[in-house]
């Protein structure tokens, strides 16, 4: 069943769909330790730790670095987060196993220990949060950059999901609020923009985004 966003997001009765709890080392571990898939106070415990790691990146900054047209989002973020730019080809593997309705693959298990040793060697939040910022920057902003340069507004993630209060999972159609609603919105909707906005300008020469014309 797919419902429209701004009755499931804003309702705190619908929640994101839980993960169990796992050791650390692989994807598992990683969904499981970020706010992407949590709620209440460990959920607000992580999404202060990756607000934390996007307030000392400034948005122009990215913007900046992804118009010279060098590196790709993933590529471009990492670095503002003081990792190799090289971490982007693990990063690639782990997002297509992130979702948790998306198998887990030992590839992407290997690819998250080589990126837990890129951060440093610890597996605790502040690397899922780390790790987790990249990997849902992969996939989301080059999705956005093609709809920006077809002159689309449309979400870069079109569906979330939502488990209703009768435990039925509701697919939420995200065409009205692109960067989400509710406690767990999008923290990084400027930083995703400015990305877009450089990487669309040196590749098709366009000017940068204006947020104001994205919905949110």
């Amino acid at each position: 069943m797919t419902m429209r966003t701004a009755a499931v997001l804003t309702n705190p009765a619908y929640t994101v769909p839980s993960v169990p709890d796992a050791p650390p080392g692989g994807v598992a571990w990683l969904r499981a330790s970020v706010a992407r898939f949590s709620e209440g106070g460990p959920h607000e415990r992580r999404r202060a730790l990756a607000m934390a790691e996007l307030a000392r990146i400034d948005p122009r900054t990215l913007l900046e670095r992804a118009s010279t047209g060098a590196a790709g989002p993933v590529e471009v973020l990492a670095e503002a987060l003081d990792l190799p730019a090289d971490v982007a080809a693990d990063v690639a593997v782990v997002a297509r196993s992130y979702q948790p309705h998306t198998p887990i693959t030992e590839a992407a298990d290997r690819a998250v220990r080589r990126l837990v040793r890129a951060c440093g060697g610890v597996a605790d939040e502040a690397t899922a949060s780390r790790i987790g910022l990249l990997v849902q920057a992969c996939d989301s902003t080059k999705t956005l950059v093609a709809n920006l340069a077809a002159g689309r507004t449309d979400a870069p993630v079109p569906l979330t999901r939502r488990i209703a209060p009768d435990g039925a999972l509701v697919e939420v159609d995200l065409s009205e609020a692109p960067f989400g609603l509710g406690a767990h919105a999008c923290p990084g909707q400027a930083h995703a923009l400015a990305l877009a906005s450089g990487l669309l300008r040196s590749a098709v020469g366009g000017c940068p985004v204006d947020p104001g014309h994205t919905r949110s």
